[in-house]
């Protein structure tokens, strides 16, 4: 295992933000036969492949890649992991233990460390790709993306015959491989860190630039057509009122992303469901698990059937 890898990493985090918290997640679902998506309606037929064994009771596997180095949300991510094991999923958490044991790991370390200094956050990011094809691939998403219709036949294999596939566009909340291409795209947004404009070079910014360039041979899905996000009700929530959610929006979609953009955007819109949050920043760093698990309840009473 190359421990100098994830020495220097920790190392590195803590001379550039000691006071900065940094947490992230990334779930990822191992896969075995067949798998069918339903677009909206019409049903889309994919050539499958296996990337790697489901778990030893047949459950298909979610993994997610978590990392504290300060504040985190710890309670985010066992709700994760409560609602992926109710889908019918087995989960793990992928750590930085797991990304160190990648070849890559030494390679990956001098250019993000040469590039990625504004936020250990971002820093964090681009090493959960190396955790996964270090782990056998498949598929993944973040520990703030939850299921919703994802069929459990569906779970067990990978789309593409494995190609790399993002089902959020360049968003890096929902996305499947095999470990060779988990591998080959983690290397690709390493070289394209000093193609980011933006002064944040985060692995998103650098997924955003392959798929903007299109020539990379990886299958960027149109959000809108798999997953939800933040919290999708028909109207702004009135304490004392029945919340009502928008089922159809949520009908056809496999998963519902709570990413702290869309909780922003919820909260500013009186979607939010919880009245004694008193400002956005509680929403989205403090709250996000309750409201998640508020939303998915109600979501299971007024839509599931």
């Amino acid at each position: 295992m190359n421990s100098a890898c994830y020495r220097n990493f920790r190392l590195g985090l803590i001379q550039i933000h000691r006071s900065k918290k940094a947490f992230l997640s990334l779930t990822t679902l191992v896969t075995t036969t067949s798998f069918a998506f339903f677009f909206l309606g019409s049903r889309m037929r994919f050539s499958m492949r296996t990337a790697s064994v489901a778990s030893s009771h047949g459950r298909p596997i979610m993994h997610t890649f978590y990392e504290k180095l300060s504040v985190g949300e710890d309670d985010l991510l066992e709700a994760w992991k409560e609602e992926w094991n109710e889908a019918g999923f087995e989960v793990k958490v992928l750590k930085l233990e797991d990304a160190q044991r990648h070849p890559y790991c030494k390679d990956m370390e001098r250019v993000v460390f040469g590039n990625v200094y504004h936020n250990p956050y971002d820093t964090l990011c681009f090493y959960r790709w190396l955790a996964m094809a270090a782990s056998g691939g498949g598929w993944m998403c973040d520990y703030d993306t939850f299921p919703t219709n994802f069929p459990i036949d569906e779970g067990k294999n990978l789309p593409n015959n494995g190609k790399f596939t993002s089902f959020e566009n360049h968003v890096p909340s929902l996305m499947s491989g095999t470990a060779t291409e988990w591998t080959r795209v983690a290397k690709l947004l390493v070289e394209a860190i000093p193609r980011i404009p933006e002064d944040v070079k985060s692995d998103m910014h650098a997924f955003q630039i392959l798929e903007q360039e299109g020539t990379h041979d990886v299958d960027f899905r149109h959000a809108k057509l798999i997953v939800s996000f933040g919290f999708p009700y028909k109207k702004s929530l009135s304490a004392g009122l029945p919340r009502e959610v928008d089922c159809n929006q949520i009908a056809e979609r496999r998963a519902i992303h709570f990413a702290h953009a869309y909780v922003k955007k919820s909260y500013q819109e009186g979607m939010f469901p919880l009245h004694n949050v008193t400002s956005v920043h509680e929403a989205m760093f403090k709250q996000r698990a309750e409201a998640a698990r508020i939303f998915l309840a109600d979501w299971r009473a007024q839509c599931k059937h």
